[in-house]
């Protein structure tokens, strides 16, 4: 049996006006789909450095979290990701886009629930991550308890 690889990884939802921040995807092998900001945590970089650091990197803003919406895992046969989802507001920084990410867009909820349906999501948890926000059912940042130990 093949060992399965974990993976530690962060989500945000960045809510202005009432509308969700996406990026499109520009690896070939994510196939143009649009996320949530996120993604992998760095060495020696606590889940909430992570969250800011890669919405910067992959949007040009700068955010300030404002609290936990939930953890998301998904299980592959040979990998299994997870981490939790951070809410977020834009504190400054415009919308820069990258190789990597060649789009940087604001869109409504039924915008993002449209992307899900048509499978043009890279990640499935942006919808229901979204939903929990714009509810206001939320967890402060309290909840997130980040050790570093030398």
């Amino acid at each position: 049996m093949a060992r399965q690889i974990d993976h530690a990884v962060v989500g945000v939802i960045v809510e202005q006006d009432g509308k969700i921040l996406v990026v499109k995807e520009g690896k070939p092998e994510r196939g143009g789909k649009y996320n949530a900001p996120g993604g992998h945590v760095e060495e020696h970089e606590t889940l909430l450095e992570a969250a800011v650091r890669e919405v910067k990197e992959e949007t040009g803003y700068d955010v300030e979290l404002t609290g936990l919406i939930g953890v998301y895992q998904t299980i592959f046969p040979h990998l299994n990701v997870s981490g939790p989802v951070f809410a977020a507001r834009v504190i400054s920084g415009e919308a820069t886009i990258s190789e990597e990410h060649p789009e940087v867009k604001w869109i409504s909820f039924e915008e993002l629930k449209a992307l899900d349906k048509a499978r043009r999501l890279f990640t499935r948890y942006s919808p229901h991550a979204a939903k929990m926000l714009l509810d206001g059912k939320i967890l402060p940042l309290e909840a997130v308890v980040c050790e570093t130990l030398d």
